[in-house]
């Protein structure tokens, strides 16, 4: 049996890596600050060497990261320890132990090209310090030159309800009918975390290197990606309203243009990934089986 180890797995995408690997027959170690198996900062490179080297496991996955912009913005320091100086870490011992190292990416790269998508050699536009971290992380990661490093754009359900993900938040103001500013400017590859653990473990069989987009094959607007989930749930959108990107005003530069290229991806494990209709059919699957299962 494979031993996997999860760093952030309490998060939105931890929870489904661990669902699709015990699914395929993996023995799961969670590491998380508050709800793992394993208790870490990940910020103490002594906690995490001494994980890795108590667990020996034949693979890591890096699923933690510290995603707010404003957050990586007003503490710098934070958010390169936890987005790039954890990963050298990680990406040092996992060679130690010869461990198969992955970790996950951003796609936060990318300005001022639309709708465009955005192969793996694409130069980057660095605009804020999450992108500035993220990408050093991958620098780090690939210092150990057998890691996987996924750039992607996921969406889901975490289920904590202090702290929403962007589904969860749009779905909450579609049922309590609040308003919602629909971003035409800003487009992603968005992919549910389902789909995208699925692929991640199909790519972790072929012992791929370096950097790859896991994303949705259909790069779409913010609006877009909202208008279909409402359809989809049968939410009405009386008071959603149009907006630009460039009215967020809270002082943070945002790349706005994260559409990403799949196909080297997709011909490396020998299927398309979903499109826009694919990932809003998955989520609201996964929203159904939450529903239900909060009434047994």
């Amino acid at each position: 049996m494979m031993r996997l180890l999860l760093f952030g797995a309490s998060g939105m995408l931890g929870q489904a890596l661990t669902n699709e690997a015990k699914l395929r027959d993996y023995e799961v170690i969670t590491v998380s600050r508050r709800h793992g198996e394993r208790r870490a900062d990940i910020t103490d490179d002594h906690s995490i060497r001494q994980i890795i080297n108590d667990t020996r496991p034949d693979l890591i996955i890096n699923a933690a990261a510290s995603v707010n912009l404003k957050e990586c913005s007003d503490n710098p320091g934070y958010a390169y320890a936890v987005n790039a100086r954890s990963v050298g870490i990680m990406a040092n011992m996992s060679r130690l132990v010869d461990s198969y190292f992955v970790h996950i990416s951003t796609d936060h790269y990318f300005t001022g090209h639309g709708a465009e998508k955005h192969n793996e050699t694409r130069q980057v536009d660095l605009v804020n310090e999450y992108a500035r971290t993220k990408y050093a992380g991958e620098a780090f990661a690939l210092t150990n030159p057998t890691s996987l490093v996924v750039r992607t754009n996921i969406v889901g359900f975490r289920g904590y309800e202090d702290s929403m993900t962007f589904v969860e938040w749009v779905i909450d103001s579609l049922q309590k009918q609040r308003k919602i500013t629909m971003f035409d400017d800003y487009f992603t590859s968005s992919i549910d975390v389902r789909n995208f653990s699925a692929i991640l473990f199909d790519m972790i069989i072929t012992k791929a290197s370096g950097v790859w987009n896991i994303a949705s094959s259909e790069v779409s607007s913010k609006k877009t990606f909202i208008e279909a989930l409402a359809k989809s749930l049968e939410y009405r959108l009386d008071e959603a309203e149009d907006g630009s990107v460039d009215h967020i005003k809270d002082g943070i530069d945002r790349a706005e243009s994260l559409g990403l290229d799949v196909a080297r991806a997709e011909s490396r494990v020998g299927y398309a990934f979903p499109d826009l209709q694919g990932v809003i059919s998955s989520l609201k699957n996964d929203f159904i089986e939450k529903r239900l299962a909060g009434h047994e």
